[in-house]
């Protein structure tokens, strides 16, 4: 976990705008901050020491300062890149992962990115050859920003960095509002802030200092590639290896443990690699007992011997983090289990661990979300279309747009579903199992749940390590044939039935909720004058503020469960007082 950020071919701007710009992502690297300039570049970064503290600080060069790097991630496998590099003559000054970026760019320059295992974003530049490029990894594990600035651009780990600088235009994007409204997320080749989109998955920017600009995809989700079966000892092998390597780092660290499949299969495979010191897990519990799932956390945890340390959230929490979890999250969410990521960082934090183990991963590629029994009825192969899923997921139907959207605003935007029946276009001719599959990963994990781990990580300076999302691991689970995802409506079969191998069945085959809170509750009840004063403050005009006020009273009064559209109402009104009013 660090942040970068910096401009290429920009004229005016100088080194100090790139230390603002650096300061307001001091969260994500609170150990040492730098800045280059060379040529066409200014290169910024906040470090979160990891590897090697003392001699880590970036940006980084190679051992003549003509090839610099400032990066953000991990490079799981550096130890084996770096004894490569070595023997071909190549000379270290490091432990770090980041070094070997250097090195590894004079051997092979863009054709390096195969060789990587890890998340990362980062830009290396080359004085000798005045080139460079600007990285995402596979997945978009890790956070990268851009936007078109005095003829160049500007590039950060966060918005608010690439904001901060000099005549930068803050305009919300008006169809990615709309989005958020029926989604919960912005779609993730685009932001709410007109003019700043994201860097793709998978893709790199390969730069010259004439300015030459070229996007080049060097990765994608191999959803359309042949299935594969699957043995449980090919995925432990895998599983065995990812940990392996994402045990590499020189401070404290333990893992979120909620009990659920996939973070209890990722604790079997970390404890028996974790001998120096006890394994300590951090779990979430509620402290109205009614919404606690807390004993699941402990019975994984008592099962392979591990510690358990305690996150407590209750709903007066809420209102005492909203501002600070809209601000890190930068973009307006309606998913309030950021609130929970908000919460298991600081415990991680307040443990004084850096380096947390996650199970994230498996619901995406292996149809975990939407596939319960009754979602799958409704998505049956023989019903399925792009109308009808988006019915399903959507937070806030036509009707309801049309009763809280000013009604230019409704009219002039593009009607959401129109934009999610394009998305799953090119994917007409696959079952509906890998339709949902190739929807979730790419969209729904990218411009949601992968957001929630990042940021609310990174405002507690914690990193987050993935196993499933390990490319390999990755690639092997979306592979999978539908019948090894789901039977009888049942999501991640194969995976329940792994980790049935590792614990007793009952506690893998139990009904366990995803983790959330229960805001539909607490807005009816003692979070109720809370919700309503700040709808009620609402000055946007695209916003019927009325309308919205009696959205709220039908849910109290239980005229109607307006859950999804309130809780996302809610989290755009407080975005908008922080960003733009």
């Amino acid at each position: 976990m660090c942040g970068i950020a910096g401009v290429f071919n920009v004229p005016g701007i100088e080194s100090h705008h790139v230390r603002e710009m650096v300061n307001l992502i001091h969260h994500r690297g609170p150990d040492e901050q730098g800045v280059e300039k060379f040529g066409p570049v200014i290169l910024g970064h906040a470090r979160l020491a990891v590897v090697d503290p003392e001699n880590g600080l970036q940006p980084m060069s190679n051992e003549d300062g003509t090839v610099w790097v400032s990066f953000n991630g991990e490079i799981y496998n550096y130890v084996e890149l770096r004894e490569e590099l070595k023997a071909r003559g190549h000379r270290f000054k490091s432990r770090c992962d980041t070094e070997v970026l250097v090195h590894l760019w004079e051997e092979e320059g863009e054709a390096m990115l195969a060789r990587l295992i890890g998340m990362f974003a980062f830009f290396i530049w080359d004085t000798n050859t005045n080139r460079g490029m600007l990285v995402r990894d596979r997945q978009g594990i890790k956070p990268c920003f851009i936007a078109d600035y005095k003829g160049g651009f500007a590039f950060a780990s966060e918005i608010k960095a690439i904001l901060s600088l000099p005549d930068m235009e803050r305009k919300i994007n008006d169809e990615a509002l709309k989005e958020v409204l029926c989604f919960n997320y912005a779609m993730p080749d685009h932001t709410c802030f007109a003019g700043i989109v994201p860097l793709e998955p998978g893709h790199y920017l390969s730069l010259d200092g004439n300015g030459s600009i070229s996007k080049h995809c060097y990765w994608d989700w191999p959803v359309f590639e042949d299935k594969k079966a699957v043995q449980f000892e090919e995925l432990e092998t895998l599983l065995d290896d990812a940990v392996r390597l994402q045990m590499r780092f020189d401070v404290k660290g333990g893992m979120y443990l909620s009990g659920g499949v996939d973070s209890s299969v990722v604790a079997s495979h970390l404890k028996p690699q974790w001998i120096d010191h006890p394994l300590e897990a951090v779990g979430l519990n509620f402290i109205e007992p009614e919404y606690s799932e807390f004993k699941y956390s402990q019975q994984a945890a008592s099962h392979l011997g591990i510690d358990l340390l305690e996150a407590k959230i209750s709903h007066e929490m809420i209102p005492e983090i909203a501002d600070k979890v809209s601000y890190h999250a930068e973009q307006p969410h309606g998913d309030f289990s950021f609130f929970l990521n908000y919460i298991l960082a600081r415990g991680a934090n307040r443990n004084n661990k850096i380096v947390m183990f996650t199970g994230d991963g498996p619901d995406e590629s292996m149809c975990g979300f939407t596939h319960n029994e009754a979602h799958f009825k409704k998505l049956g192969n023989d019903e399925f279309s792009a109308q009808a899923y988006f019915d399903l997921i959507c937070y806030m139907d036509r009707d309801l747009r049309g009763r809280v959207l000013d009604p230019e605003f409704n009219r002039s935007t593009r009607d959401p579903a129109d934009r999610f029946a394009e998305i799953l276009a090119p994917w007409s001719k696959l079952d509906a199992t890998e339709q949902v599959q190739a929807y979730e990963t790419k969209y729904l994990m990218l411009g949601n749940n992968m957001v929630k781990g990042d940021r609310m990580g990174a405002c507690w300076s914690t990193e987050g390590r993935a196993p499933f999302l390990d490319h390999r691991v990755s690639e092997m689970l979306t592979r999978l044939p539908a019948e090894q995802k789901i039977q009888k409506g049942v999501g991640k079969f194969f995976l329940k039935n792994y980790a049935a191998e590792r614990y007793p069945r009952e506690l893998i085959f139990k009904k366990k909720g995803m983790p959330t809170t229960p805001i539909g509750e607490w807005i009816k009840g003692p979070l109720y004058d809370w919700a309503r004063s700040i709808l009620a403050a609402n000055e946007d005009s695209r916003f019927n503020t009325a309308a919205m006020l009696e959205l709220l009273d039908e849910h109290r009064d239980g005229v109607a469960n307006h859950t999804r559209a309130l809780r996302t109402l809610i989290m755009t009104q407080v975005w908008l007082k922080l960003y733009f009013q």
